[in-house]
């Protein structure tokens, strides 16, 4: 029983975007059934109709790209320029190539392939929880448990909360970091000046998504040189990549 003096935890709310019914009612019954509040949107025109009127985000969008009216791209710029925090997720069909890398470049946190695993899913959308809110002790950060810190050189990266910081004379600025950049980052952490082939990034990126390319790879790549240094992470020609200690 909750007394006065106690207040009923907020559940994270997850606003789902896509025009097909029949992806967002499963993906609802999922969210729903894992304790998350659930709005749905056919399109980004109507979602973003609410956001402006309400000016109540959400804490994570779950976006489709290819939709009638305002597709998910053209709904992330908008929405971004108004809410740069709040992260979203792409998910796409396996021809869209193009549209996954723009995406990616224009400020989403990630994408999915459709079909997806819920599983995945779910595991990228506490990632984003656990980085951006605290709703209950599972999202909690622990900054003073030093086993959850990976360390080298100026590069620090807390494995329990998702975050990155790098250290400047003497000062510690946070990097956000988006779900495949964090995966990619321990991995390069824990296993410094070894070479990992761009399937084998893949496969620790998205462990069950199978229909990527090296674009998606080098893409993630690019931009996580971008926030934590271009020299920590060296191109082997031919090969891969490798993280320099």
């Amino acid at each position: 029983m909750i007394t006065q003096n106690q207040q009923k935890p907020q559940k994270p709310k997850i606003a789902i975007v896509d025009d097909e019914k029949n992806v967002r009612l499963p993906l609802r019954k999922f969210l729903e059934a894992q304790d998350f509040e659930v709005t749905e949107f056919s399109d980004g025109k109507e979602a973003l109709d609410d956001l402006t009127e309400n000016k109540n985000p959400p804490d994570v969008y779950i976006l489709d790209i290819m939709m009638p009216v305002m597709d998910g791209i053209m709904f992330l710029q908008k929405y971004k320029a108004l809410y740069p925090e709040v992260p979203a997720i792409f998910l796409t069909s396996r021809d869209e190539e193009f549209d996954k890398i723009l995406g990616l470049e224009l400020g989403a946190d990630d994408y999915l392939t459709k079909p997806f695993s819920m599983k995945e899913l779910l595991a990228r959308v506490k990632v984003l929880l656990r980085r951006y809110k605290s709703f209950s002790k599972e999202y909690e950060r622990s900054p003073e448990d030093d086993k959850n810190l990976l360390r080298t050189k100026n590069l620090i990266l807390n494995t329990k909360s998702c975050v990155a910081k790098v250290e400047n004379s003497g000062s510690e600025n946070e990097i956000t970091l988006t779900v495949t950049e964090f995966r990619l980052l321990e991995n390069f952490m824990k296993n410094p000046e070894e070479v990992f082939t761009r399937d084998q990034l893949i496969e620790i990126a998205y462990p069950e998504d199978i229909y990527l390319n090296d674009r998606a790879i080098d893409c993630h790549i690019k931009r996580l040189r971008k926030k934590i240094g271009s020299e920590r992470i060296e191109t082997v020609y031919g090969l891969g990549y490798k993280f320099l200690r």
